[in-house]
């Protein structure tokens, strides 16, 4: 029965990387043309424009989690810990995603300076509560997992 969930975690992984690749080099459509070319805006410019926003930026975390979540061959006894992990780190891209709005005009640069201060050490404090979450889950993790964990949880991270 073990060997039977390990071919089919295997699958759904090669599945996941197939799937990547697969949207990487243009789905399966003939030809190379770009998909959703508008002509109105260089694609250089419309690929940062997209990958700036504060929704693509969580959502790029929300698939690195998904993708490392896979990698890791989470156990049904880790899912837990893996969610508490998860929660903590899109909390974070959240709450980054939407701490990008401008300081309000009114304030003094002091108001304007203890406002940065405070947001900073809010951020401290969730990345303290990651870090918490994370040592909790690798604890968990099998020695393999922790060598995928070493690799591909760094970039996950926001």
């Amino acid at each position: 029965m073990t060997r039977l969930r390990q071919k089919f975690a295997f699958a759904i992984v090669l599945a996941a990387l197939g799937g990547h690749s697969f949207a990487q080099f243009g789905g399966g459509g003939m030809g190379g043309g770009r998909r959703g070319h508008s002509g109105d805006a260089p694609a250089a410019s419309r690929s940062t424009e997209q990958a700036s926003s504060p929704e693509m930026r969580a959502n790029q975390i929300r698939d690195r989690l998904y993708d490392l979540r896979l990698r890791l061959l989470i156990t049904p006894e880790q899912a837990a810990l893996w969610d508490g992990f998860y929660n903590k780190v899109w909390d974070l891209a959240v709450k980054n995603s939407l701490a990008h709005a401008p300081a309000a005009e009114d304030l003094t640069a002091m108001q304007a300076l203890q406002q940065r201060v405070a947001e900073a050490q809010e951020r401290a404090g969730r990345l303290q509560e990651i870090g918490d979450a994370a040592a909790r889950l690798y604890a968990a993790l099998t020695p393999d997992q922790r060598r995928v964990a070493d690799q591909y949880l760094p970039p996950a991270l926001p």
